[in-house]
Order: structure tokens, then C-alpha cells, then sequence
């Protein structure tokens, strides 16, 4: 169970530290092994140095021991022979009696000195040191002389029970083995060396793999972060250099990616204050800009755009860049101005019905009055004309009440098949005689894939008079109108798209926010009352109508319709 717990432990850790913990462990283990296999070969580089020792003496024991008598028991020939035995790693031999007193020596200052002996009649090694302080090993080996026949018994009983001894200097055995036990533990600290680097390179080269991964992987989350938002996503060098456009700065700016990569911001995006790219602006002048730009690209629609910045700093905090997140809030801007337009007009609508109301009867008896009076003079009374000009602005008036009281009334729709196209056709022809005195000219482009609309006729042509009125009205003398009819795509199913252009006079972009509006009008003669109920029919038909103007250049309404009534109007945006 504890073994579990460990475990369980240990695999709690992360991974670098798991590793560390790992490579630690190998590192001990590596060590005690090592150690221990230094310490085995030294203990048998030792063993084998003493051994070599003790058969050096054993040698020669053994060598003078085979000598014979005749060289043995004569002493002088006998220290001759030692003397000659005697080799440089030899510090002395000796014959000592079984007492251990030396009776003959190669150097005479150890004449008539004891040495201890252990295990008599045995061979004895013993660790010692010579007059020079250096370390000697002594071999004892008893000294049986082989007498096959009679000698001097004088001359056999000095020797008779001896031991040889043959001290073997250690200090070059020593020195070799601390020589030996050097390259033993410098051949070890280099594998260890070499393991540990090992190991070390190891784990830089996982290290990397993993932070190279890391990266990666954050990279291709960042990229898909990026490529998913909402948002448009910009980020320059401190020189102004594109590095960073995601899908939806493509869409917003109408540009693919390869043309606004590594390229001047001033010269691909036109996201300016003051005639200055918001992004050279924010690097001169060291501030970051939070604020709405209007965005007008050719060929693209203008555009709000909600611009948020920030710099990008380096690892001692200087700035490197600027990235901006740029929100596409047109849409937005016109639904809350659409809400706003619909709570005006329904305000606007209730006040003016109520007004309306309150009017209609006190003209109705100002025109039955004057009328009443204007028969009762006599035709060639000329207070008659000043009645007759009351009765004419009373019916004005009166003709005013009327649309407000249209105007503010919610009428039910008349749903019928029709043709549009046809409809458009039979308009224009009621136009075109009613302005024969203008050099206007009617371009029409009516969709022969249309089929038949589901929808108010009278009130689609109510829509189609008014605006068409307008454009007639908007050009002084010579000009043209386009009607344009297409087919659209409406989530729930078909729509319809009507374009209704001028060349006229335009609107200016103060008044274009407020043409919609209930009694707003540039018009002398004007009620204002014309576009608010072309607005709120087409609202009745649940479709949406657009209008694009610039002052001095024409004008443009866009018309959105369900080709079937009652569907509910959602026009794909990507189409607009």
C-alpha cells in the first residue's frame, strides 16, 4: 500500500520535475556503483600487487633453499650468494634460528637482532618496515636442508631449525597502486563525467524538444485563437511592417492575407485619424488609441469600426510593436439606430394620431364655414378669392391629417400574388407622362427569374411612388433612374432585391440618419411624411430598406423583400 502511495506521489509531480527526480536517482545509483566498482579494483589491483610481492619472496626462499649444502653451510660462500640474490626491491635476507634471532644477514646492522615468529614451522608473512622507514614485507619460510650424507654436525647445527626471511620492499608496489587507484578513479570520473553529461545533454534535448513543442503547440492554438475570433486582429513591428492579419481583417478590409503580410500598414490600410495610420500614430506618439474610425474602402461599404490598441513590449520592456483588435460594429450602430427610429416613429405616430384627431374637426368646420360664406357673396365679390384660398389650405390640411392619421394607423396586409417585375413596368409608364417636361430617363434591369411575390400590391406600389417621386424630385432637369430587381438570399427562404438609383442631388450625411423620420424634409412643399410611411410599410412586410447617398453625387435605396409573405425577413449580410 505504501509502495502505492509513492507511486501515486510520484506521478503527481510534473513532468520536469519527474524527470529531475528520475535522473537524480539514476545519479545516485550511478555513483554507488561505480564507487563500489572503484573500490573492487583497487582491492584487486592491491591483492594482486601483495601477491606478487609474496611470490617474489617465495622465489627467492625457494632459490636458496635449492642450493644445496656444500654452497649452504659454508657461510662466506653463503652471504656471497645472498648478496648476489639479493635484487633491488629486496631490502634484505636473513637466516635466523627458530628463536627469530638472525644468524646471518646481507646487512650486518641486523646482525644478532629478533624478529617474531608467528607460526612456527608455517610460512608467515608480516608487514613491516626497514631502517629507512620504508614499508617491507616480510616472508619467513623455514629453511630444511635435504642431508643425504654425513657432515660436520658442527656446521649443520647453526643452520639446523632455521627460517630464511626475505624482505620484499613495498614502496614501489605501494606507488604503483597509487598510481593504479589515480587511473581507476580518473577512468571512472570521466565515465561519470561523460554519463552526467550525458544525461545533461539529455535533458536539454528533451528540454528543447519540449519547449519547441510548446511553442508549436501554442502557435497553432494562437493561429486558430486568431483565425476563430470574432474580431479583426493587426499587430506592426516598430517600423510599421505587417505580422499578424487573421481571417477576419480579410473580411473587414476586403484584402487577403499574402497582400497585407510583411507590407507598409500605410499603404494596405486605410485606418487613419487625422490622415495618419492609427498604428504609425500609436508608435510617434507612444499612446495607445480606443475609439471609433469610419472605414471607407472603394468598392467596399462604409464600415464603423471599433479600434482597441495595445503595445507589444520585449524582455526589457521596449516597445516592439503595436497590435490592434478592430471591431466590425456597423451592424450594430445601425440596429440600435433602427431601434431608435422605431421607438421615435412609434412615439411620433401616437402624438401626431392624437393631434390629427384633435385638428380634423375644428377643419371641418372652418371649411363648412367659409364655404358657407364663400356662397353666400356674390360671384363677382372679391372676398370670394380670400375664401377660396381658406378652403384650399383647409383641404391642405385637411390632405396633411389624413397621412398623419395613414400614417400612424396599423393596417393589415392585403397578401396577393403578383409580378413584381410588371408592377415596376406599369409605374414607370405612369411616370414617364408625367414628366415629359424633364429630360429624365427611366434604366430598368427587372430579373426574368423572378416569379410572382406574395405581398400587398397596393402598398408595394405605394412604396415604389413615393421613392421613385423622391429621385424625380432630386433631379433639377436632365438626369436618369435605375430600377434594378434581383434575387437575394433570405434565411427561410427566397427574397427579392429592389434598387431604386438616381443621379440627383443627393443627400447630405447630417440629414441621411434622419430622412426616415416622421416631418423631416429638405423640401419647401414637403409634409416629411412620404419616406416615414415607406419605411414603416416595408417594416410591415417584415423587409428592410437601405439608403446610400452622397451629396452632389445621387442616391440609392435598397429594398429587401420576402418573396412570400409573412416569412420572417433575416437577409444574409454576406450578400449585401
Amino acid at each position: 500500500m505504501e509502495k502505492g502511495k509513492n507511486q501515486k506521489i510520484f506521478e503527481s509531480l510534473p513532468f520536469r520535475e519527474r524527470n529531475i527526480v528520475l535522473a537524480l536517482i539514476i545519479i545516485l545509483l550511478l555513483t554507488l556503483l561505480l564507487g563500489f566498482m572503484t573500490y573492487k579494483e583497487v582491492q584487486r589491483e592491491r591483492y594482486y600487487l601483495w601477491e606478487l610481492a609474496r611470490s617474489e619472496g617465495l622465489n627467492i626462499a625457494f632459490s636458496i633453499q635449492a642450493l644445496g649444502p656444500k654452497f649452504i653451510l659454508n657461510e662466506n660462500i653463503l652471504k656471497e650468494i645472498l648478496l648476489l640474490l639479493k635484487k633491488e626491491e629486496v631490502s634484505y635476507i636473513d637466516i635466523c634460528n627458530d628463536k627469530g634471532l638472525i644468524l646471518i644477514s646481507t646487512e650486518e646492522e641486523r646482525g644478532e637482532r629478533t624478529i617474531q615468529i608467528f607460526n612456527p614451522g608455517k610460512i608467515n608473512f608480516v608487514n613491516t618496515q626497514d631502517k629507512k622507514g620504508n614499508r617491507v614485507l616480510q616472508v619467513i619460510k623455514p629453511f630444511n636442508l635435504d642431508i643425504n650424507r654425513p657432515l660436520d654436525i658442527w656446521k649443520i647445527l647453526p643452520i639446523q631449525n632455521s627460517y630464511l626471511v626475505v624482505g620484499i620492499n613495498l614502496e614501489g608496489s605501494y606507488l604503483l597502486l597509487s598510481q593504479t587507484r589515480r587511473r581507476i578513479i580518473l577512468n571512472y570520473g570521466i565515465i561519470m563525467a561523460l554519463v552526467l553529461l550525458g544525461i545533461y545533454v539529455i535533458f536539454k534535448l528533451q528540454e528543447t524538444y519540449i519547449v519547441k513543442k510548446t511553442l508549436n503547440e501554442m502557435k497553432v492554438y494562437t493561429s486558430k485563437l486568431l483565425e476563430t475570433m470574432g474580431n479583426a486582429v493587426i499587430s506592426v513591428d516598430n517600423k510599421g511592417i505587417i505580422k499578424t492579419f487573421n481571417r477576419k481583417s480579410e473580411e473587414i478590409f476586403g484584402k487577403r492575407r499574402e497582400e497585407a503580410l510583411n507590407k507598409d500598414c500605410q499603404e494596405v490600410l486605410n485606418l487613419n485619424i487625422e490622415g495618419e495610420c492609427i498604428f504609425k500614430k500609436c508608435l510617434l506618439e507612444r499612446e495607445n488609441i480606443n475609439q471609433e474610425i469610419i472605414l471607407e474602402e472603394k468598392g467596399l461599404n462604409k464600415k464603423i469600426m471599433e479600434v482597441n490598441t495595445s503595445f507589444l513590449t520585449g524582455e526589457w520592456g521596449e516597445i516592439t510593436g503595436v497590435v490592434a483588435e478592430i471591431r466590425d460594429v456597423t451592424e450594430i450602430k445601425n440596429l440600435n439606430e433602427e431601434i431608435a427610429r422605431n421607438k421615435r416613429l412609434t412615439a411620433l405616430g401616437k402624438l401626431s394620431a392624437g393631434i390629427a384627431h384633435e385638428i380634423r374637426n375644428p377643419l371641418s368646420s372652418i371649411r363648412g364655414l367659409a364655404q358657407f360664406v364663400y356662397n353666400s357673396f356674390s360671384k363677382t365679390d372679391e372676398r370670394k378669392e380670400d375664401l377660396n384660398t381658406i378652403i384650399q389650405e383647409v383641404d391642405r390640411l385637411n390632405k396633411l391629417v389624413v397621412q398623419v392619421l395613414d400614417y400612424a394607423k396599423v393596417k393589415e396586409l392585403e397578401l396577393t400574388y403578383f409580378s413584381i417585375n410588371n408592377l415596376v413596368n406599369k409605374i414607370v409608364e405612369l411616370f414617364k407622362q408625367e414628366i415629359k417636361n424633364k429630360q429624365i430617363r427611366f434604366y430598368l434591369e427587372l430579373c426574368p427569374d423572378i416569379s410572382q411575390i406574395q405581398a400587398d400590391e397596393d402598398q408595394i406600389r405605394q412604396i415604389l411612388m413615393n421613392i421613385i417621386i423622391n429621385a424625380i424630385q432630386a433631379i433639377s432637369e436632365k438626369g436618369e433612374i435605375k430600377i434594378k430587381t434581383e434575387k437575394c438570399l433570405i434565411k427561410g427562404g427566397s427574397g427579392l432585391k429592389l434598387i431604386i438609383e438616381d443621379n440627383g442631388v443627393g443627400i447630405s450625411e447630417k440629414d441621411l440618419n434622419q430622412i426616415f423620420d416622421p416631418f423631416f424634409s429638405t423640401k419647401e412643399q414637403g409634409s416629411g411624411l412620404g419616406l416615414s410611411i415607406v419605411y414603416k410599410l416595408v417594416e410591415g412586410h417584415q423587409g428592410e430598406i437601405k439608403v446610400e447617398s452622397k451629396e452632389g453625387e445621387g442616391t440609392k435605396f435598397i429594398i429587401y423583400l420576402p418573396q412570400k409573405g409573412g416569412s420572417n425577413f433575416a437577409e444574409d449580410i454576406s450578400g449585401r
